[in-house]
Parts: C-alpha cells; structure tokens; sequence
C-alpha cells in the first residue's frame, strides 16, 4: 500500500488573488491552478526561520539556507520565464515534475506570442523576492526497510516588470511617471513558483518545480 504523506503545516490564511477561469482577457493567462500569492505574511517568515533552524538544517539538510534557497530559486526563475517566452520548454523539461511540466505545456500552447512575450523577464527584471512558506511531509507508515519518506516544498513568489530598467530610464527617474507608465501595462508581474524535494533516506534529488504561475497584478 502506498504510504500516505501529511503536511505537517500550521493552519494560515494565504494572501492571494482568486484564480480567474476566463484568461481570454488577460495580459498573461494562468499556467495552471494555484493561488495567487502576493505579500508575505509575518507568521509564516517566523514559521520559515523555525522549521530551516530546528527541522530541515539539523534533520535535512545541513547546508540549507533561506537566502541561498531564495538565491537559487530567482535563477531558475529566470531560466523558466525564458524558456516559456520562447516557446521552448526542452531546456526546463528536468526543472518541473512531470506532471507540472504536463499542464504547463500545454497551458502555454494556448498563449498569444504577445502573451508569451510578458513572461521575457531578464534576471534584473525580477526583484522583491522571497520565501512565502515551507511545507515539511512525511510519511505516516515506513517502507518495508523501516524508512520514513520526507519532502520540503518551498513556495517562492517574486514582483517582475519587463524592461524595469529602460521604463525607468525612459521616464528620466521620476517615480510617479514609472508607477503611470507600469499601470498602462497591467502593473507589476507576480511570480508564484512552488519548489519540492525529496529528503528520504537513501534517495539523491534536487530541488524541482511542482506549481507556477504568473500574474498581472492589474489585470482583470
């Protein structure tokens, strides 16, 4: 029988956007079914600190880190906006699960070349980000050798906006017109990126996208 995992999580209201099924009006349209996450939430930072301190690092992980997770996560970031915006997902084919690659694929396949040309972020395009929640699963019964099986997932969101730079440059610095100028386009552009790994014992993997998602912040 297959062992059955629980999410050993504490209860939490998740600051997000309802998912909108009609993505004919929207500026970049849904990859799949997720939340759309936006700002953190102060109890899951402390919570994040906790169980990197006390369960992954100890238990998991010896080289763990927030930061260097964050750090990671912004490049691969980077290396699956590009890859989508141009239409060609073999190079990210071993980043996501199977099944995330799946609805991904063909959720894109539905995307305008203009839809696509929205998620051309460049890596200083994407900024403001951070680690929104860690999820720790284990098994409730062990394998026949006595082992627990043991996952993390890590959820990442980021703010993004195409050619950050050159709009600023364009609107010589000044604040207001940048913020008039992003709003004319639909506003910042969020990414929710939901990362797994598999810290059983005896198993060798790394970290892989299991849910993402982009959104226009003004977009209906």
């Amino acid at each position: 029988n297959p062992s059955t995992f629980k999410r050993h999580t504490l209860p939490s209201v998740i600051t997000c956007r309802c998912y909108n099924h009609n993505n004919s009006d929207r500026i970049i349209p849904e990859l799949m079914e997720f939340p759309q996450l936006y700002t953190p939430k102060i109890t899951n930072t402390i919570r994040n600190r906790f169980l990197a301190a006390t369960l992954i690092r100890p238990f998991f992980d010896k080289d763990f880190t927030i930061d260097e997770f964050c750090y990671g996560a912004h490049l691969a970031a980077h290396k699956v906006s590009q890859s989508l915006a141009a239409g060609d997902l073999s190079a990210i084919e071993d980043s996501l699960t199977p099944s995330c690659f799946s609805t991904v694929s063909r959720n894109l396949s539905l995307f305008s070349m203009k839809q696509r040309a929205e998620l051309d972020l460049q890596l200083d395009d994407i900024s403001n980000h951070y680690l929104y929640q860690i999820g720790i699963m284990m098994d409730d019964q062990p394998d026949e050798f006595g082992n627990y099986g043991r996952q993390v997932e890590c959820t990442w969101v980021a703010q993004a906006f195409k050619d950050f730079l050159s709009l600023v440059d364009e609107c010589g610095g000044n604040p207001m017109d940048v913020k008039r100028a992003m709003d004319a386009q639909g506003g910042l552009t969020v990414l929710n990126f939901r990362f797994i790994r598999d810290y059983s014992k005896n198993v060798e993997d790394s970290w892989t996208i299991n849910a993402l998602n982009y959104y226009k912040v003004l977009q209906p």
